[in-house]
């Protein structure tokens, strides 16, 4: 090899460090998705407003996210995933997977936000954390967003 291709492939390798270092290439080496959760909202509904979710019993809980594509062009397909476990508000580390809901959607419009509901029920009573993941087809996903919320007695929502 002459000096001339060594000095190449020596800044080949120097650029693909950096834009793996900062955050341009995933650590696998896959594209990063510029799709993803920005906020979570979480409202009780009442009968006359729900659907039956598979025929459960308890509150009816409309969980929204707020999903954004930061990019110029539209994204590909994308699975949104909802979901919900009840949490010990003593002990938080523990939980029980209640439910969870995929989204399928073609695309969201580049440089738009698009909000996506699902229906979930919840026993009653309790302290709740809902977690929402985008996976765009073809590229690494974006962090997953969570918040925890409780049910009071009167199926009121609140957050901490």
């Amino acid at each position: 090899m002459n000096k001339c291709m060594k000095v190449s492939l020596f800044l080949i390798f120097m650029c693909w460090v950096l834009s793996a270092v900062s955050g341009c290439v995933a650590p696998d080496g896959g594209e990063r998705s510029s799709v993803s959760v920005e906020d979570i909202e979480v409202m009780s509904l009442s009968e006359e407003y729900s659907t039956p979710v598979s025929g459960e019993t308890g509150n009816v809980l409309n969980v929204t996210a707020y999903i954004v594509n930061a990019d110029k062009a539209d994204s590909s397909a994308l699975l949104i995933r909802f979901k919900l476990e009840e949490t010990d508000s003593a002990e938080p580390s523990s939980s029980r997977e209640l439910a969870t809901k995929n989204v399928e959607l073609d695309y969201i419009k580049g440089r738009s936000m698009l909000p996506q509901s699902v229906q979930i029920a919840v026993p009653g009573p309790g302290t709740y954390h809902v977690e929402v993941s985008v996976f765009e087809e073809g590229k690494d996903p974006s962090p997953a967003l969570g918040m925890v919320f409780f049910i009071g007695e009167e199926g009121e929502v609140g957050t901490f």
